[in-house]
């Protein structure tokens, strides 16, 4: 159990009354530390949804030990440290400041955001002991991210829509929720049309008089529209990840989409994914997934392209219950031999020791033993 200090107190996270230390810290503005290693690492504490949270101080995740829930892999293992410092800047107040546009590679791009929200707010990392994951915890996670984030222009959490898991008994209640929400994304007159971001589990896509209908599990009462060009794009780049989902048969696909509202209902202008596995943790692929697959009783940090190609040079996992943290490296299908051999010299000169699947071997050799032999 995490053990932290305020001051001269020493508590931990079962503490009975931690909520309590939690909102005497943050009313204070007090910075705990972590007591994981002997470098004492500066934790902030984040109101999320009525509750208090100890989070770890942007760009310090590494700096906690990799047994730690707040250990974090350095940037540089993802494609997050091409983009950190431009597309995401952060504070040392713990607040962060994120933008998105797809023309400029050194800004988000709607994968890139999305890959970004997922790493945020945790739900690359898997621990064994956490057993499963569900909706309920993606909306806490993804919102909580939000209500500390923002554009230049305004917060992010009055543009992100991440539907509550739905209950039919409470239909209503949950509508004029959404619909009170959706208020801040209605066109004005003589003002740029307002644009909201939906983060949502994939559910179907039917025909419609003029183009498609996408509905999102979670959201039965509530339709996005695209109109036939953006279906024909939605068709080549989800089919492969649709199939995917569908042969694994205990995955998600995630949807990102900015939307206009007409009515009741929205217009989507743009659209981006991933897959999931059961445990909500991304992957790419077919050889990603048996990696992560193979992961499923491991302690381990899932690691995202967010605007690189899937040949770029980063790791694809990060192995944290081997004493040491081990990198794994597995090369997508008909990756080049030279790409290979950069992603070997790379690798080699990292951190931390590496692993490979190498792209011309079918069957993927035996991950590193956990420390103490077993699982």
């Amino acid at each position: 159990m995490s053990s932290y200090r305020i001051n001269d107190f020493e508590f931990s996270a079962d503490a009975p009354n931690f909520q309590t230390i939690l909102e005497q810290a943050h009313s204070q503005k007090l910075r705990p530390s972590c007591l994981c290693c002997p470098a004492h690492p500066k934790m902030y504490v984040a109101l999320i949804g009525g509750e208090y949270y100890l989070k770890r101080m942007p760009g310090t995740g590494h700096a906690h030990d990799p047994g730690c829930a707040s250990f974090d892999p350095p940037p540089e293992l993802s494609g997050l440290g091409h983009v950190a410092g431009a597309a995401i800047v952060t504070d040392d107040a713990g607040d962060t400041e994120a933008s998105s546009a797809v023309a400029n590679p050194k800004k988000l791009s709607l994968l890139g955001t999305l890959h970004y929200l997922w790493d945020a707010a945790g739900l690359t990392k898997w621990r064994p002991q956490w057993q499963r994951r569900n909706w309920w915890i993606i909306h806490r996670e993804l919102t909580g991210v939000a209500q500390n984030t923002g554009t230049k222009a305004q917060p992010f959490a009055s543009v992100l829509m991440v539907p509550p898991v739905y209950n039919h008994e409470r239909r209503d209640e949950l509508a004029l929720e959404r619909r009170s929400w959706l208020r801040g994304l209605a066109p004005q007159r003589g003002k740029p049309v307002p644009l909201g971001i939906v983060v949502a589990e994939f559910k179907s896509i039917e025909p419609s008089q003029y183009g498609r209908k996408l509905k999102m599990k979670h959201l039965p009462d509530f339709a996005f529209f695209m109109d036939d060009d953006l279906a024909a794009r939605f068709d080549r780049l989800f089919a492969d990840k649709i199939h995917a989902i569908e042969a694994a048969g205990d995955g998600h696909l995630i949807l990102i989409a900015t939307f206009s509202i007409r009515n009741n209902y929205a217009e989507i202008r743009e659209i981006a994914g991933m897959t999931v596995n059961e445990h909500w943790i991304p992957f790419d692929g077919d050889r990603e997934h048996q990696l992560v697959e193979a992961l499923k009783d491991r302690a381990y940090a899932k690691s995202l392209k967010y605007n690189l190609q899937s040949s770029a040079p980063v790791a694809n996992a990060l192995l944290l219950d081997t004493g040491a943290p081990i990198a794994l490296y597995v090369p997508p299908d008909g990756l080049s031999a030279d790409d290979e051999e950069t992603l070997h010299d790379i690798a080699e000169d990292g951190v931390y020791q590496p692993w490979f699947w190498p792209a011309d071997e079918i069957e993927m050799p035996a991950l590193p033993a956990p420390a103490g032999g077993g699982h």
